[in-house]
């Protein structure tokens, strides 16, 4: 009598478990699959309108996508862009502070209490869309960089510089949260009794995406050497020489054997002794492309699923995250200026950040899938050894569960779309007023035109599709005026002054004559150079 009860006990326990594991999957999977539907598919109207060079449709397509009242940071972000490519800065600017305060949200949590960003229930019951999305770690930095960029379009920059110093202060924060994580995700996986413990062990997982040696050659996932080097110019156009050499070094080191980030940091010091007031240190920034999508691979991964007669080692379907590599071809190596031919370095590869992003994050992600697997396992288990006392309820139960199990596993495929791919720069010295830049492209030359002032000035080209967006610091009538008519060369500092005894009063109308003449050859000087395309290591001393 006993034993019956106690069969019938378990029978309706697994019948139980059985129906909430299903009720609950099914439940979440709808959820969770509203939520992100995949995400490379949800975003994918966006992102097409977009690289086909229509950012109005874009922003319309990514409303309409989201209609609910509360966003979350993707959508900032993903506007935030689509705003900037439109040349609207200050609402750009908005959207990113959005994102921006969303992730110090996170940043907050990661230096006060990182336990709670380190597990997640959801996470572990259901899947890591589940979970609140903060960001990839790049992405993170590169709301700081976006911003920055739309101060220096709207002549701030002051703004320019505080952005900056927030992101490598970010840079900090995240540093020590990852290795927190990669601590944490070892444990859990021992704990667990897991073997599989790197994207390197998972048969069938595409590593070359991640173990690709440009790729593993980057010291992090958030840090990019044309961050540090727009730093760099950014203090060095406020005056700031020793801060700029800092942003340059680092550029340097990530990327080494660069001449270009040489040529910066090496004619610093002349640059900013002797500045003339006809020349313009322009940096021009290219993005090309867009960043690329993450994409689902449901693979087997050997698990330990304990049952009645103890561990049984199965092979448990998980879906991972994937990315594969992006095509580069639309990275320019040279630009014109005027009719002369000016090189470009690429700088920074986001395809390559977010790679390596995904495998600084496989460890974390592996024992997360790993532990949820388990603990589906041990349900399914139990339904199945009792499935047999329910008869075709039974087995009705055990299949339901187990397609739920299957419809709720999905990779986290949200990431930022409509972030440009790559980041190439080029630097010169123009003279003040109009300038032509035309830009290579698959579809053939793009051409924009530029009207520079002021003692520095920033150009960013963004290509998408046929379409070529400009965004440039603001050109000042007057300060052109006034510069066009400046001596060549700026005066020579602590000159002898000049007293009654040593020099003979000049006449008044001598003066003017002076004068006129003075501003005559200036302007004749100007023209002259008008299409001159200095090197940005030169000195105006050298001029």
């Amino acid at each position: 009598m006993r034993n019956n009860q106690h069969d019938r006990s378990k029978a309706a326990l697994a019948a139980r478990l059985g129906r909430q594991l299903f009720a609950g999957a099914m439940a979440a999977g709808i959820l969770a699959g509203c939520a992100t539907q995949g995400y490379d598919r949800k975003a994918g109207n966006t992102v097409g309108a977009m690289q086909a060079g229509n950012a109005e449709l874009a922003l319309q397509t990514l409303e309409q996508q989201n209609p609910d009242k509360d966003k979350d940071l993707l959508y900032f972000m993903e506007k935030g862009e689509l705003l900037r490519m439109k040349g609207s800065y200050e609402a750009s600017k908005e959207s990113w502070l959005a994102a921006d305060e969303k992730v110090r949200g996170w940043e907050e949590q990661a230096k006060s209490d990182p336990s709670k960003l380190l597990g997640d229930v959801g996470s572990f019951l259901v899947n890591d869309t589940t979970r609140r999305y903060d960001g990839r770690d790049y992405e993170k930095t590169f709301i700081n960089l976006r911003l920055a960029l739309d101060h220096l379009a709207i002549g701030d920059w002051d703004s320019a510089r505080t952005e900056i110093k927030k992101m490598h202060e970010r840079e900090a924060v995240i540093a020590e949260f990852r290795s927190k994580e990669l601590d944490a995700a070892k444990s859990s996986a021992e704990s667990k009794g897991l073997k599989t413990t790197s994207f390197k062990e998972l048969n069938g997982y595409p590593v070359e995406t991640l173990t690709d040696p440009q790729v593993q050659a980057l010291k992090n996932s958030y840090e990019s050497a044309v961050a540090n080097y727009l730093a760099g110019f950014v203090y060095e156009g406020l005056g700031e020489p020793s801060l700029a050499a800092a942003g340059y070094r680092k550029a340097i080191e990530m990327r080494p054997g660069e001449a270009l980030l040489e040529d910066g940091l090496k004619g610093l010091d002349g640059r900013v002794r002797a500045r003339s007031p006809k020349l313009v240190d322009t940096l021009i920034v290219i993005e090309s492309g867009s960043a690329p999508a993450i994409t689902s691979m449901t693979l087997p991964i050997l698990l330990p699923i304990p049952s009645t007669s103890g561990l049984s080692i199965i092979a448990t379907p998980i879906s991972w995250p994937v990315i594969r590599a992006a095509d580069s071809s639309a990275v320019p190596g040279s630009i014109t200026i005027d009719g002369k031919t000016t090189p470009v370095a690429l700088l920074t590869s986001v395809d390559q950040m977010a790679r390596k992003a995904l495998s600084d994050e496989m460890p974390g992600i592996i024992a997360r899938s790993s532990v949820r697997a388990i603990t589906r396992g041990v349900a399914q288990k139990a339904i199945d050894n009792n499935a047999g006392q329910l008869g075709a309820f039974g087995s009705l139960l055990s299949l339901a569960a187990k397609v739920g199990s299957v419809a709720i596993e999905v990779a986290d495929e949200r990431t930022w779309r409509t972030l440009p791919g790559f980041f190439s720069v080029a630097r010169v010295k123009l003279p003040v007023g109009a300038h032509t830049i035309i830009l290579p492209s698959p579809g053939g030359p793009l051409t924009r035109e530029v009207k520079l002032s002021g003692n520095y000035a920033l150009v960013t080209l963004r290509t998408s599709g046929p379409s070529l967006y400009l965004a440039q610091t603001p050109y000042d009538e007057q300060k052109a005026a006034l510069a066009m008519a400046a001596p060549d060369t700026p005066p020579e500092p602590d000159k002898p002054v000049k007293t009654a005894k040593n020099v003979k009063k000049a006449a008044p109308g001598n003066a003017v004559k002076a004068a006129a003449a003075a501003k005559e050859k200036a302007v004749a000087a100007a023209a002259a150079r008008k299409s001159a395309i200095v090197p940005v290591s030169a000195s105006a001393a050298d001029k």
